[in-house]
């Protein structure tokens, strides 16, 4: 039987757990190599350097999907979970939208620059078990200088092939306004003067299919390496677009990255 308490003796407090840390941060390098533009038949390799802190439900990151140590994915932008559980996940970031420069690639020539933006980008997903995860997303042209309205669907799946790797493979549908695809994928009448591509006006429809496979490898408690490999091919008006000669293309990154 156990012995009580003395009566002049107060009870032990109760035991208080650790707070999650509030702070979470990592820097690193990314090299890519990927067509010029969605659908260009030329390629580029480029170094970015990467920037990733978390403060609470607060993130900002220049990177998609970038590092991080807790279980979810990381939106490019400055974002903050509006709702989040162990199975749902809502998100809204703001990130920005750089456009596209007509310099970017010799195909471009006459098409003129597409302007820099804001991007306000809803997204949720749904994780349906310890592997499995359902997303959506609708990103808007917060500004609206002519970038328009485009989302996706997607499905994800995960497992750890050892202590220190996990394998990430995902596949996604995008779909987009007539206002988007005209941007990046039409051609105007005084367009059309400029480059010697016909007169293209894409309306609302699917943007394109995607798959990828990445590789997280922890290499100690602060270093971490990352590598992906991707296949995309435009559908419906986008693969239509006068510009878009290689519907299908690929892209692979390696990253380096140290976390504190």
């Amino acid at each position: 039987m156990p012995t009580a308490l003395p009566p002049d003796l107060p009870a032990p407090p109760p035991a208080i757990e650790a707070p999650a840390p509030v702070w979470e941060g990592a820097i690193g390098l990314n090299l890519s190599n990927r067509p010029e533009y969605s659908g260009a038949a030329a390629r580029g390799t480029k170094l970015t350097p990467v920037l990733f802190l978390r403060y609470g439900r607060f993130t900002i990151t220049n990177a998609s999907g970038f590092v991080t140590r807790r279980n979810d994915d990381v939106v490019r932008g400055l974002g903050v979970d509006l709702f989040n559980t162990e199975r749902l996940r809502v998100n809204l970031a703001l990130r920005f939208d750089a456009g596209r420069s007509e310099s970017t690639s010799g195909a471009l020539a006459g098409l003129g620059d597409i302007k820099p933006t804001v991007r306000a980008r809803l997204n949720l997903g749904w994780r349906l078990d310890e592997h499995w995860r359902l997303g959506g997303s609708w990103s808007a042209d917060a500004f609206g200088r002519g970038g328009g309205n485009y989302g996706d669907l997607s499905v994800g799946y995960e497992r750890r092939l050892s202590p220190a790797t996990t394998m990430g493979v995902g596949a996604s549908l995008g779909l987009a306004a007539d206002r988007y695809l005209q941007t990046y994928y039409g051609v105007s009448a005084e367009q059309s003067a400029r480059s010697g591509y016909p007169r293209y006006e894409p309306g609302n429809g699917l943007r394109d299919v995607a798959m990828s496979v990445n590789l997280r490898t922890e290499l100690d408690r602060h270093w971490v390496m990352l590598g992906g490999l991707g296949a995309s091919r435009l559908l419906g008006p986008a693969a239509d677009s006068p510009y878009a000669p290689k519907a299908s293309g690929w892209s692979a990154s390696l990253g380096l990255a140290y976390r504190f």
